[in-house]
C-alpha cells in the first residue's frame, strides 16, 4: 500500500511525507508567498500546500451572531477573517511553479467545487479536504470524479463521520484516500492530539494514515513519524510574531529543519520489520554470547559430564542452549583447560 506523487513516494514503508502548509501565512503579498517557498525546500521538506478559496466560497455577509469569532482572530466575523486570510488565484501558478523549480510537489486545499476546474488547470496531482469539509459532501463528490489521490484530513470527526466521508468518495470515483488524524484547535494542546488514534483509524479503515500538526514545536510531528504516520502537514511561516491568523502557531524555519532532520532520522531507525543479526552485531555476538569452556583437561574419548565444564563468554564453543548435545558425549579429541569445547570435538 503506497502511492507515487509526482515522484514522491508515499507509504508505511517511505520517509514519511513532510507536507508545508502555507495557510494564510503569505498575507496577500506574492513575494513572501514565494519565500515561503524557499523556506520549505530549504527546509528539506517534500510538499506545498496552499489553500483555495475566498470569503464567499467559505461564508456570506451576515449580521447574525453564529458569525463573529473570537477577538484572537483578529477580525470580527467570519467574513472578514477569510476575506483577509485568503490566497489570491493569480498567487496560486506562479506558487506552483516554483514549488516545482525547488523539487517540491505543490498541492492544495479545495473548499469549493466551483474552484475545481481553476485548480484542474494548473495540474494538481493530490487534493487535500480540509477537517472542516469533510462533512461538505457536494464537494467530496466533485474532488471524487477527478480519480486523483485525496488527503483527507478528519479533525473534530467522530469516526462514523470518517465512514461517511470515505463512502462518498469511493462512490464518486476517488483515487486513494490517505487519512490525517488532526486535532482542530490552534494552536492544538498536546494533551488533546492522541496520537494513539492513527493506528485505530488505520484498523477500522484500512487507509494509510498520517497527522496534521497544529502543535507547538517539533515534538508533535516527531513523535508521529515514530509511530508510523505516512505524512506530517504543517503551517509555517517566516516570521511567528507578524499579525495575521495563523502565524503565531506555525513553524519557524528552524522548527522545520528540525522535523525534516529528525524526519531522515526516525525513517533510518524504523528500519525493517524484520528481526535479524543485523552486520555491526557479528562482533558483539560472538564475544559476548556464551558457551562451554573445559574447566581442567579433557583427554579424547572423556564422557562429558557437566562438572568438566562452565558456559562462560566469549560465543566459541557449544551454546548453552544445546547443553542436551554436550552432556554424556564422548569426545573425539582432547580439550584442554581454558578451552572452548566444540561440535567438532564431539564423537557424534
Amino acid at each position: 500500500m503506497s502511492l507515487m506523487l509526482e515522484g514522491k513516494p508515499l507509504g508505511p514503508d517511505e520517509k514519511t511525507l513532510l507536507i508545508a502548509e502555507v495557510s494564510a501565512n503569505h498575507d496577500g503579498d506574492l513575494d513572501r508567498a514565494l519565500h515561503l517557498v524557499d523556506i520549505a525546500a530549504d527546509a528539506g521538506w517534500d510538499c506545498l500546500k496552499l489553500q483555495t478559496y475566498n470569503a464567499d466560497s467559505l461564508t456570506m455577509r451576515s449580521d447574525h451572531p453564529s458569525m463573529d469569532v473570537q477577538k484572537s482572530w483578529g477580525r470580527p466575523t467570519l467574513y472578514d477573517l477569510y476575506e483577509w486570510a485568503h490566497m489570491p488565484m493569480e498567487f496560486h501558478r506562479p506558487l506552483f511553479d516554483k514549488a516545482r523549480e525547488r523539487g517540491l510537489l505543490p498541492f492544495t486545499s479545495i473548499y469549493d467545487p466551483r474552484d475545481l476546474d481553476f485548480i484542474e488547470d494548473l495540474g494538481c496531482a493530490v487534493y487535500k479536504i480540509a477537517s472542516f469539509e469533510m462533512t461538505f459532501d457536494d464537494l467530496l463528490r466533485a474532488v471524487g470524479t477527478t480519480g486523483k489521490p485525496v488527503i483527507l484530513s478528519t479533525g473534530m470527526a467522530t469516526m462514523d463521520e470518517i465512514e461517511h466521508a470515505l463512502e462518498v468518495l469511493d462512490k464518486a470515483g476517488s483515487g486513494p484516500v490517505v487519512l490525517l488524524h488532526c486535532c482542530s484547535s490552534y494552536p492544538a494542546p498536546f494533551e488533546q492530539i492522541n496520537l494513539r488514534a492513527m493506528a485505530s483509524i488505520g484498523e477500522r479503515f484500512g487507509r494509510m494514515v498520517g497527522f496534521s500538526d497544529h502543535t507547538i514545536g517539533s515534538r508533535g510531528p516527531l513523535a508521529a513519524a515514530a509511530i508510523g504516520a505516512v505524512a506530517i502537514e504543517k503551517h509555517f511561516t517566516d516570521d511567528p510574531t507578524r499579525d495575521g491568523p495563523d502565524h503565531k502557531f506555525s513553524a519557524t524555519p528552524d522548527v522545520m529543519r528540525e522535523i525534516a532532520q529528525g524526519v531522515e532520522e526516525i525513517h533510518t531507525l524504523r528500519g525493517s520489520p524484520e528481526k535479524h543479526t543485523t552486520e555491526n552485531e557479528v562482533g558483539s555476538k560472538a564475544w559476548g554470547r556464551r558457551s562451554a569452556f573445559a574447566l581442567h583437561d579433557l583427554p579424547a574419548g572423556h564422557v562429558v559430564a557437566e562438572e568438566d565444564f562452565r558456559f562462560i563468554r566469549p560465543s566459541a564453543g557449544i551454546p548453552p542452549t544445546d547443553k542436551a548435545a554436550l552432556v554424556g558425549a564422548r569426545l573425539s579429541t582432547a580439550v584442554r583447560q581454558g578451552h572452548p569445547i566444540r561440535y567438532e570435538d564431539l564423537d557424534r
